[in-house]
């Protein structure tokens, strides 16, 4: 299936998870503090942002778990489970990903 809807770029697709990741980040940021990490990566459909690890997150906290936010190349979000510590699995997870998007959209 073929969308009508354009593809963004991955500016404004960094600019989207930025803006969902401040959501729940910005009382534990220090001042000019970058809410995302430098890299991402890429899939067919989306790209998946990840958290910057230097930012602390308390113990206890419902953000204890390692968020990823995935953007669509249609501008659509998704905050998943960062699975950054076992490649093979986050890898496999951004193509499922990618393939939701293809879907969904």
């Amino acid at each position: 299936m073929t969308s009508s809807i354009p593809k963004i770029s991955l500016e404004q697709a960094r600019h989207i998870a930025e803006e969902q990741a401040m959501k729940n980040l910005t009382g534990l940021m220090e001042a000019g503090q970058s809410v995302l990490q430098a890299s991402y990566l890429e899939a067919e459909n989306c790209w998946m942002f990840f958290r910057n690890k230097e930012i602390k997150i308390p113990d206890g906290s419902q953000l204890g778990i390692e968020w990823a936010y995935v953007v669509s190349k249609r501008g659509k979000f998704s905050l998943v489970e960062d699975f950054s510590s076992d490649s093979k699995k986050l890898l496999d997870y951004l193509e499922k990903m990618s393939h939701y998007f293809e879907r969904a959209e």
